[in-house]
């Protein structure tokens, strides 16, 4: 059975094990843009933390189940770490005016898609933000 301070999604520091985001701080998953609005809060938390952007990266667990492990990165950081880890973008980038919104974070693939190879942990995601009402397209 999974704790409850493990259901739903989350995003976990692996330098610390800080929680970065939890299920609460995501308003919506546009899927088709892999970009995610958060509340002020999240962003808050994000811009606050020490070493958001190191190389130790982070986890992706949904209901306890690790799907991902990625960095954080800026838009003009260049290095994208070799698959199947993933990047997000924070704050998430407007194209191709490159107008920064620290209001949302973008699931960022070297081809804008989501890992082909992981076609379960992609699915997950979308049904997790289907089922609680937070997906668009």
């Amino acid at each position: 059975m999974t704790r409850p301070s493990e259901v739903g999604f989350r995003v976990y520091s692996l330098q610390d094990n800080s929680l970065l985001l939890s299920d609460t701080d995501i308003l919506s998953y546009n899927w088709t843009s892999q970009e995610m609005a958060i509340s002020a809060q999240a962003s808050t938390r994000l811009a606050g933390a020490e070493n958001l952007y190191s190389f130790t990266g982070f986890v992706i667990r949904l209901d306890g189940e690790e799907l991902y492990r990625g960095v954080f990165r800026r838009i003009t950081m260049s290095a994208i770490p070799a698959p199947p880890k993933i990047s997000i973008l924070y704050p998430s980038v407007i194209l191709p005016s490159e107008s920064e919104n620290s209001g949302a974070l973008r699931m960022f693939y070297p081809s804008f898609q989501p890992p082909s190879d992981q076609t379960a942990s992609n699915a997950k995601i979308l049904q997790h933000f289907e089922k609680t009402d937070r997906l668009v397209y």
